[in-house]
């Protein structure tokens, strides 16, 4: 897609700029103006779904060294919740109280369809499960 025609845009509205990038998400080229985040190896477009990708992502990385700050200290990773958290929430594995992680059916995607699978987790990665399905 590089070098190719920029993939931003709608059917009669085009962007005609070359790509200077492949979007990690949708797979599509992408000009310098319609780059969203390109740092590394990591490129996103600016595309609606693809742009809350990298916002979520990069909010969640904070999320996990929070927690991973307050499980060092011993306690649950939610702020001003109880010292030595038994339980680990499947998806960050991040350690948190009985009160903060739920047992829930997670949307798994398996390279055809989605499956169901028991996890148990925190309310942070339940919520993200909306955007990441698609």
């Amino acid at each position: 897609m590089i070098g190719g025609p920029c993939g931003a845009g709608g059917r009669f509205s085009r962007c005609t700029d070359v790509a200077i990038d492949t979007c990690q998400y949708c797979g599509r080229g992408f000009c310098a103006l319609h780059t969203e985040y390109r740092q590394g190896i990591d490129a996103v477009c600016t595309r609606k779904a693809c742009a809350a990708k990298i916002k979520d992502l990069l909010a969640h990385n904070v999320f996990k060294e929070s927690v991973a700050r307050r499980n060092r200290a011993g306690f649950c990773g939610i702020e001003g919740c109880t010292p030595h958290p038994p339980h680990e929430c499947s998806l960050c594995r991040g350690l948190f109280c009985r009160d903060h992680l739920q047992p829930r059916m997670y949307p798994f995607f398996n390279g055809y369809s989605t499956v169901d699978r028991p996890v148990s987790c925190c309310a942070h990665c339940w919520e993200r499960r909306k955007l990441w399905r698609h």
